[in-house]
C-alpha cells in the first residue's frame, strides 16, 4: 500500500472512531491493522483487507447520514437536522 493509501485508510478510520462506529483501531506489525468493534471483538486484518472493510463501513456510515437516520459529529457543522 502507497504512503497515500495508508493516509487514506488511517483518515477513514479516525473518522469511524470520531463517529463512534469503530472503538478504535491500530496498525499491527507486518502493515496490518486491528480493529476494535463496539462487542469488544479485535478483528485483525491485512492492510488491503482494512481497506476493504474501512471503505464498505464509511460506506455505509455516509448513508445512514444521507437518509438522516444519523447525524454527523463533524466539529463545526451547524446544520439543523
Amino acid at each position: 500500500m502507497s504512503a497515500a493509501g495508508r493516509e487514506y485508510l488511517t483518515a477513514m478510520l479516525d473518522v469511524l472512531v470520531y463517529e463512534n462506529v469503530l472503538v478504535a483501531w491500530r496498525r499491527m506489525p507486518l502493515g496490518g491493522y486491528m480493529i476494535v468493534s463496539h462487542e469488544g471483538e479485535e478483528i485483525r486484518l491485512t492492510a488491503q483487507q482494512a481497506e476493504m472493510w474501512a471503505r464498505g463501513a464509511f460506506a455505509v456510515y455516509l448513508a445512514l447520514v444521507d437518509q438522516r437516520r444519523i447525524r454527523p459529529r463533524i466539529p463545526g457543522d451547524t446544520t439543523p437536522n
